[in-house]
């Protein structure tokens, strides 16, 4: 049986409140551009946004995924304390489809004809708050809440 090692745990929780930290952040920075797509999408004018507005929405996005990108293989490389593995390896798989969807919706967005696939950007939404709220039930339980 493995030793407990509170330095190998203390490091994990403290990468991990990194990522979440930088996810919130990610979030938080990408809303008011989320805002503006939608409130387009909802008028019906899209197409006559101004085309380096558009640009900079999918500018942002783009790195967005990015950045959830590059905390799914944080979370994929970390030495898990055996008793988190279980729910590790469940936030981190959902935190990897989390960062797909949300790269399917950036992928909705055409620049060069400055239109969105409804439909992909539509799932994507879902696909987002069901590994988003999969993400947070394990960070639940990591944290004991």
């Amino acid at each position: 049986m493995a030793k407990f090692n509170p330095k190998q745990t203390q490091y994990y929780v403290q990468t991990l409140q990194e990522v979440l930290q930088n996810t919130q952040d990610t979030a938080d920075h990408v809303a008011p551009f989320f805002v503006k797509l939608d409130e387009a999408k909802q008028a019906g004018k899209v197409a006559e946004m101004d085309k380096a507005e558009f640009g900079e929405i999918k500018a942002e996005f783009d790195d967005a995924v990015s950045a959830y990108q590059k905390n799914a293989q944080t979370l994929a490389g970390l030495k898990v304390p055996v008793r988190f593995m279980g729910v590790h390896t469940i936030m981190a798989k959902a935190y990897k489809d989390y960062a797909a969807a949300t790269a399917m919706m950036a992928d909705a967005l055409n620049e060069k004809d400055q239109t969105i696939n409804e439909a992909d950007f539509a799932q994507s939404e879902k696909n987002q708050e069901t590994f988003l709220t999969k993400i947070q039930a394990q960070v639940a339980k990591i944290f004991g809440a």
